[in-house]
């Protein structure tokens, strides 16, 4: 069988939540002997690789130009349709997507994203597709009002909010096949709907644990994992340099907080001072960078589906302090058994400083946490059955 995945991203390298799950939905598919062809879009060249073939049949790469996306956009809003979807339409791509349809000949579609189903509508594939919609995002985006960080980009999350919950509806009703990862997506997108609705299915992250627990790690140093474009991660970042991190350095002055992801904005590049807060960028082996630290925390308060970022640290032995708001999507976290769980600063930093003096509460937290992760949430168990929706 052969299906066509559409990406916002060229998945290539593997610097973020979205491309990680786009690669292994399709390395499962692989495995069960599908044909993918990926047509995506990409901004900066790219020297296609032998290894990207081995998982992609079929490459095709539409250049994405900010011009053209910000004036789509602009169009999109104003005839009522989510700005993400108008930023990532391009009419190159629309042709590219309708020549494959007649060379390829492929079986199924895979949105990546609510963002790419506007193409299967207009080529009248929807009923051959699999929206990936990962997130529900009005879900978050109603939470941006009280997110730190970026003025402009947190006024076009209010203005997006009632555009995509409208279209989320809309697809949650026209496209039979809907896949998010966690269970309060889907009761969310449901009670949204207000009715019975069959299409939602729920295919949960994985993570790709380390062979063991590491035992060479820095005990004043905590980390935050996450792709620093998105808001909610820029909030999580600030949110604890001003108003966590300050109670733990009062007991633990020589404290250093690294931030591991791509793309951080001069908001948060300008957090770091050389010595108690690093901010790395894009970094090539995150398993490695993030297995240096004591911890981890993911003070997210804005945040819809499951955290990546959970998954990757606890993948790594790292014990995670974090807010109930992400803790819910992951139903076998405990709070005290195998991960921490605060929403208050003073409780949240009082953790972090219990995670780096004591080490056997550090020890226990982690192996519980490692032990979670390796036998609960491998890529291959949570996309078990994904083959079925495609056929």
């Amino acid at each position: 069988m052969k299906l066509c995945l559409l990406s916002p991203r060229f998945p290539f390298p593997e610097n973020g939540g979205d491309v990680l799950r786009l690669n292994n939905i399709a390395r499962y598919l692989k495995s069960k002997d599908f044909e993918l062809v990926l047509i995506s879009f990409y901004e900066d060249e790219i020297r296609l690789k032998k290894e990207y073939f081995a998982l992609y049949d079929t490459i095709y790469m539409i250049k994405r130009t900010k011009i053209v996306s910000l004036v789509m956009s602009l169009l999109f809003a104003l005839s009522g349709r989510p700005i993400q979807c108008g930023y990532y339409f391009s009419f190159k791509f629309l042709k590219q997507l309708r020549r494959s349809i007649k060379q390829e000949l492929p079986d199924e579609f895979v949105s990546h994203l609510l963002r790419m189903t506007p193409y299967l509508e207009l080529t009248h594939q929807h009923k051959n597709s699999i929206v990936e919609m990962t997130d529900a995002l009005s879900k978050t985006y109603a939470l941006s009002v009280k997110a730190k960080g970026n003025f402009v980009k947190k006024c076009i999350y209010r203005l997006e909010l009632g555009l995509i919950r409208r279209y989320e509806k809309y697809v949650v009703s026209h496209f039979p096949k809907v896949v998010l990862v966690s269970e309060t997506d889907v009761h969310y997108l449901k009670s949204l709907c207000r009715k019975k609705n069959e299409s939602l299915a729920v295919y949960t992250n994985g993570v790709d644990c380390l062979p063991a627990l590491p035992t060479n790690y820095s005990r004043n140093k905590i980390c935050f994992i996450g792709n620093m474009r998105t808001l909610q991660n820029q909030d999580a970042v600030l949110h604890f340099v001003q108003d966590i991190f300050p109670l733990i350095k009062q007991t633990v002055p020589d404290a250093v907080f690294t931030v591991i992801g791509a793309e951080p904005p001069e908001t948060i590049r300008n957090l770091a001072d050389g010595k108690n807060v690093i901010v790395t960028g894009f970094v090539d082996d995150i398993q490695t960078a993030v297995s240096e630290c004591c911890l981890a925390v993911a003070p997210v308060r804005v945040a819809a589906g499951i955290q990546n970022k959970v998954l990757v640290a606890m993948g790594c032995g790292v014990p995670v302090v974090m807010t109930s708001l992400i803790s819910k999507a992951i139903p076998e976290l405990s709070d005290g058994g195998n991960c921490f769980i605060q929403d208050d600063e003073k409780s949240f930093a009082e953790k972090c400083i219990l995670l780096m003096q004591n080490e056997e509460i550090r020890k226990s937290i982690s192996r519980n946490g490692y032990e979670t992760v390796k036998k609960q949430y491998s890529w291959n168990e949570k996309l078990e059955g994904y083959e079925k929706i495609a056929l």
